[in-house]
């Protein structure tokens, strides 16, 4: 199950009102937050927990626009979300190649899926470029203001050293309903097989068969 690029997840109302609250806010060392073994690779700047103003906001905005995102839905079958973390890289600050941490937050949850939500401009800033290493090989995303990547835990990751200017960028992690990579592969799949089918012929057999397919697959697999 490869990454899945979510364009347009935000809005421009939606991203103003968070460039507006990011401008406002004070950011700390994000080296803090990594687990041990990233500590060590990890440079950037991040808005703290104890910000009250900022981040509750942001997650609301985020919160929101993956609920009625159908494709972060259909390809997460999210059960959890870990609290937004927002940072900042500056000038020669990256992230070095890491897999991020199995288990987070209080209650602990599994992190299934990562999710990075650009806040800048691509043309603001050089360099910043997320680099994951899938099934596919290593494949870089600078993607528009308000777009997101999401992609399974289990791949080496890393963030390139920004050159010029500064990339501002939303993450968190996602509990899926079902936590095989392959199983949410196969659901996605159908998923998108039974799209093709239903917008040709939306009361065919064949479309029905495939739906009760999906379904039964999805209620042997998914943790509630």
């Amino acid at each position: 199950m490869g990454p899945i690029a979510i364009p347009q997840l935000l809005t421009l109302g939606e991203l103003e009102e968070i460039s507006i609250l990011i401008s406002k806010s004070n950011f700390q060392d994000g080296s803090t937050t990594a687990s041990l073994g990233a500590q060590q690779v990890k440079q950037n700047l991040q808005i703290p927990n104890s910000d009250t103003q900022t981040l509750p906001r942001v997650k609301e905005i985020l919160t929101h626009a993956l609920d009625n995102s159908p494709l972060f839905q259909i390809y997460s079958l999210p059960k959890h979300i870990y609290p937004i973390i927002v940072s900042k890289y500056l000038e020669n600050m990256n992230y070095g190649w890491h897999i991020d941490s199995l288990v987070m937050g209080t209650p602990a949850m599994r992190t299934d899926l990562a999710m990075t939500v650009f806040l800048s401009d691509p043309a603001s800033y050089e360099g910043g470029e997320l680099l994951i290493n899938s099934t596919q090989g290593v494949s870089s995303y600078k993607l528009n203001k308000g777009d997101a990547i999401v992609y399974p835990c289990n791949f080496l990751h890393c963030v390139n050293p920004v050159t010029k200017g500064e990339r501002v960028a939303a993450v968190t992690w996602v509990q899926s309903q079902v936590a095989s990579v392959e199983q949410r592969q196969i659901l996605f799949e159908l998923n998108q097989l039974h799209g093709m089918l239903y917008s040709n012929a939306p009361n065919s057999m064949e479309s029905n068969l495939l739906l009760q397919t999906h379904s039964n697959l999805l209620r042997m697999w998914v943790q509630i």
